[in-house]
């Protein structure tokens, strides 16, 4: 009587420690739709280099041959940020016209200047009057984009 006693508690325990490990798996194994973050590609963003100011405007990458003892190629992404949408909308018609302009001028110069930093901010108030004189257009700056002098 004692042994069965034992038998039917030792069952019963049995029985629930299984009910249990079934329990416990499938609320392990449960699929709610969330997957564990290692298993889940990171978003990408494409970076850019369009401005989102309605301002500005950048001419396509430059290459361009130059005058210097040391440099034999200048690489150079240029944006202008005019004074109001208007100039900007008169920039963008003659965009071809202006980048003809700047090349010619920007062979012309001495480029063994453009090495330092104060070299590069002449360059940009040159740019500005370049373009003022050429073509009346108001500028509040220039923005100098991967601007690499290559030997």
């Amino acid at each position: 009587m004692f042994n069965d006693k034992i038998f039917k508690v030792s069952l019963a325990i049995i029985v629930f420690l299984i009910i249990l490990g079934f329990v416990a798996i499938n609320f392990i194994l449960k699929d709610d739709e969330t997957k564990p973050s290692y298993t889940t590609m990171p978003s990408t963003a494409k970076a850019t280099n369009v401005s989102t100011d309605p301002k500005e405007l950048g001419l396509e990458t430059i290459f361009i041959n130059i005058r210097s003892d040391k440099y034999k190629i200048l690489k150079a992404d240029i944006a202008f940020v005019m004074k109001n949408t208007q100039e900007k909308k008169a920039l963008e018609k003659n965009i071809d016209n202006v980048r003809n302009v700047l090349l010619q001028y920007i062979s012309s110069m001495d480029a063994n200047k453009l090495q330092n930093e104060k070299g590069k901010e002449r360059f940009k108030q040159e740019l500005v009057d370049v373009m003022e004189e050429s073509f009346g257009y108001k500028i509040e700056t220039v923005y100098l984009k991967n601007f690499i002098l290559s030997p």
